[in-house]
């Protein structure tokens, strides 16, 4: 399937910039399962859990809301 670029901002500094292979995020009206090429998307995010999956292996972030773009397999989440 691929992988995709994610990478996790701040308004002070970059906290994450790795390949994934999926990424499921809280959106303002409802979750988001993002995969490699998926459609452009820009939305906002409400507060929760965003998870990443890479390998088989999964984990977790916290945000307490933000944005998520998305644009030529890279996912860029500014949080706040």
């Amino acid at each position: 399937m691929g992988k995709m670029l994610l990478d996790i901002v701040t308004a002070e500094h970059l906290i994450s910039s790795e390949e994934v292979d999926v990424l499921v995020a809280p959106g303002s009206e409802g979750e988001l399962s993002i995969l490699p090429n998926h459609a452009p998307l820009l939305t906002s995010l409400a507060s929760g859990e965003v998870r990443i999956i890479t390998d088989g292996n999964e984990r977790y972030i916290s945000v307490s809301g933000g944005f998520l773009e998305v644009i030529d397999n890279k996912v860029t989440i500014l949080a706040d």
